[in-house]
């Protein structure tokens, strides 16, 4: 861990931690993740997150833009089996309170995931 830059806290240290020390936008694989928390922030202040989104004014519906969201999120292949249970976890209303007004929805990999919706909508009728 040394070799990475990465040293451990001594129990002195983890007293002074309050709630908001233990919260990360970037989980590493070795992290006990026990909640997902919606955010909105400036998309530069979001650059280290893992799994986010460019919201933009637009003529979605929070609901609707919110719920793009979380379909592209689930369906990224690196997402680990924890985060799409964490990510399910979320209500509606915690999702779209997180955002604000009618928004367009942005982000790598939507229209292709858009493009396998409607190919398979197309061949279930």
């Amino acid at each position: 861990m040394e070799e990475d830059d990465i040293h451990e806290i001594g129990e002195e240290e983890k007293e002074k931690l309050n709630d908001v020390d233990y919260l990360t936008g970037n989980p590493l694989p070795s992290d006990i993740l026990l909640y997902a928390v919606p955010v909105c922030g400036p998309y530069n202040a979001l650059q280290s997150y893992k799994y986010r989104v460019k919201i933009t004014p637009g003529t979605a519906k929070k609901g609707k833009a919110a719920k793009m969201a979380m379909n592209l999120f689930s369906h990224m292949p690196e997402a680990t089996s924890r985060e799409k249970e964490l990510m399910k976890a979320c209500t509606d209303p915690e999702l779209v309170a997180a955002i604000i007004g009618n928004v367009k929805v942005s982000a790598a990999g939507l229209s292709q995931l858009k493009q396998k919706q409607k190919k398979s909508k197309k061949g279930g009728r």
